[in-house]
């Protein structure tokens, strides 16, 4: 079966993701005060001690998640375990998951402008991003091809 060319670029905007939480989530977890990126001061206005719990949620949500979730859309696995968690969605698991992690990935940034601001130019990538993979599973020609009903 021949992908949408939309998907390619979609696909191109979670590895990026990907691989910007495995870079984040390497930072926070080998160096929790934040001093490696000039974060500490940024520390102190957050509800954690450190950047460990930040750190691990890099890895898993913004890290393995966008990887599996790319796994998902090319290769189309199934999964039944998958496919009835998102049975509410008339689409394929890994098109759902894909628009939950666009919403979670803006609903981090919001968080992290509530509590740290928003003005550093990794946040205006990510927000870019986190638009992206939210908006682009909604082309007609993602839709249909990843369709189950």
């Amino acid at each position: 079966m021949k992908l949408p060319s939309a998907l390619l670029i979609l696909t191109f905007f979670l590895v990026f993701l990907g691989l910007g939480g495995a870079v984040g989530a390497y930072s926070f977890l080998s160096d929790p005060s934040g001093t490696s990126m000039g974060m500490e001061k940024e520390l102190e206005l957050l509800p954690v001690p450190d950047y460990t719990l930040p750190g691990i949620f890099l890895f898993f949500v913004m890290t393995i998640t966008p990887l599996f979730l790319t796994l998902g859309l090319i290769a189309r696995p199934e999964i039944p375990l998958l496919q009835n968690l998102f049975r509410f969605a008339p689409y394929y698991w890994a098109w759902t998951g894909t628009v939950i992690l666009g919403l979670v990935l803006i609903l981090w940034l919001s968080v992290e402008a509530y509590f740290i601001g928003f003005g550093a130019p990794i946040q205006f990538a990510t927000a870019a991003n986190g638009f992206a993979i939210f908006l682009l599973p909604f082309l007609p020609s993602i839709r249909k091809h990843f369709q189950v009903r």
